[in-house]
């Protein structure tokens, strides 16, 4: 099993349901942000690359905790609206 961690291969597109009516499930969609969110707050490799981390990065440190879950949820758009789909995460 050969490993794509640094490889110059594109990444893989994985289609996306956006008929499905899963896809506008506001609760659904805040519980991947937060993974997400949760995996680019540990991983940090983009950070220079992307306005997403220093919003989050800015949002996770105003709270108590200094984790992900400690982030407002209507902030989470915030975030969201910084991303430019790279697909570097």
């Amino acid at each position: 099993m050969t490993s794509r961690e640094g490889s110059l291969e594109a990444p893989t597109r994985h289609p996306i349901e956006w008929k499905a009516p899963e896809y506008l499930d506001e609760p659904k969609i805040l519980a991947e942000a937060e993974r997400i969110f949760d995996i680019c707050h540990g991983c940090r490799r983009c950070v220079s690359l992307c306005n997403t981390f220093p919003t989050l990065f800015d949002l996770v440190d105003a709270t108590e905790s200094g984790e992900v879950e400690g982030v407002p949820k209507e902030k989470y758009w915030d975030v969201v609206d910084q991303c430019y789909l790279c697909d570097l995460c």
